[in-house]
């Protein structure tokens, strides 16, 4: 089938690596896929080589351009589109408008909020408690399914630790308001007065990365911790392989690529119980759960981890196979693929 895939707007952090990560998913399952996008987001579009990717820009004002819309229009008929994927509500009113009876609109939803997508024919929810949302909001007459966030997990041969044998923490996010990490560094600072021997990674970049490098400065704790910036693939990589225990601290995201990751790469977890990102793990089984903004209770639960091997490759292992059960690639494109099909049979479109 021939699929746009699209997002306006918020086309930033988890949301705009979804988009792609979906782009990639579909294609392997042999669907020719148009990346359709502003063309201010055109330089952050990655290398797609021979996949079966086409990148399609159509600027768009805002959720009531209409000459957006016609030309979108054009685009959808004259390719011959058999289904549209939008991950933004922006994306949803521009694609509804221009889409033919036949071809469904599914919004990928991927925030709490959801009132900008409920135009959509369909929904994919990224956790379960998004989809009781949306059921809620249309009153189940729309088509609404569970599809995660998709990782790649890593090979068990690639799984080996490296490093000095120290305890090593780490925590890898958009350096923004709402992610916690001042909690992270006050927690670490706690354990330093400790006297916990460990050292820490702090990955990511953001407007506030000046104000946390200020933070470790403060506390005494630039011998110890480390923010070295943005991390391509092999940097990520190499992040997850020199740590211990991943921390995710934020107090707002919904289903956190970073917990993701974490589960793949087998690390034990620390997260907070934010309503979304807690919706992942479940505390003693594959996290050690926190409240939002509490540095004690993080550092808390860092100090048993740094003490409890055991209890870290426990909590690594149950996340670990979390992640290769739900999160997958392969099982989250396989999930796309059976409900993209469906949709399009039930609006009689698409029969290959």
């Amino acid at each position: 089938m021939r699929i746009v895939n699209a997002v306006y707007g918020d086309s930033t952090g988890g949301r705009w690596a979804a988009t792609i990560k979906t782009a990639r998913l579909l294609a392997g399952r042999g669907h020719e896929v148009i990346l359709l996008i502003d063309p201010c987001d055109q330089d952050k579009v990655p290398d797609f080589g021979a996949e079966r990717i086409e990148v399609v820009t159509l600027r768009n004002s805002g959720h009531y351009d209409l000459l957006a819309s016609v030309k979108a229009a054009r685009l959808l008929r004259q390719r011959a589109v058999d289904a549209v994927i939008a991950h933004s509500g922006r994306a949803v009113h521009l694609l509804k408008r221009a889409a033919p009876a036949q071809v469904p609109v599914i919004a990928f939803n991927h925030s709490h909020n959801i009132k900008r997508t409920l135009k959509a024919d369909a929904f994919f929810c990224i956790t379960p408690y998004m989809k009781q949302i949306v059921d809620a909001a249309t009153g189940g007459t729309k088509p609404a399914h569970v599809i995660s966030n998709a990782v790649s997990v890593p090979a068990e041969s690639e799984l080996r630790r490296e490093g000095d044998g120290r305890f090593s923490i780490g925590a890898i996010s958009r350096l923004v308001e709402g992610k916690g990490l001042d909690t992270l560094v006050a927690a670490l600072a706690l354990l330093a007065r400790r006297g916990i021997d460990f050292r820490a990674t702090i990955a990511g970049d953001g407007e506030l990365r000046p104000a946390l490098e200020r933070l470790v400065e403060e506390a005494l704790l630039a011998d110890r911790v480390e923010v070295p910036g943005w991390l391509d693939e092999a940097g990520k990589a190499a992040f997850y392989r020199s740590v211990d225990v991943v921390c995710y601290t934020s107090g707002r995201d919904v289903q956190p690529l970073t917990v993701l990751e974490a589960f793949g790469w087998g690390k034990a977890l620390v997260g907070t119980d934010v309503l979304g990102g807690s919706s992942c793990y479940v505390n003693e089984e594959t996290a050690l759960v926190t409240r939002v903004g509490d540095p004690e209770q993080l550092a808390d639960a860092l100090e048993r981890l740094s003490r409890d091997a055991d209890m870290r490759a426990r909590l690594g292992r149950n996340a670990r196979e979390q992640a290769v059960l739900c999160y997958a690639d392969e099982v989250v494109a396989e999930m796309l693929d059976t409900r993209i099909r469906e949709l399009v049979a039930e609006r009689g479109g698409h029969r290959g």
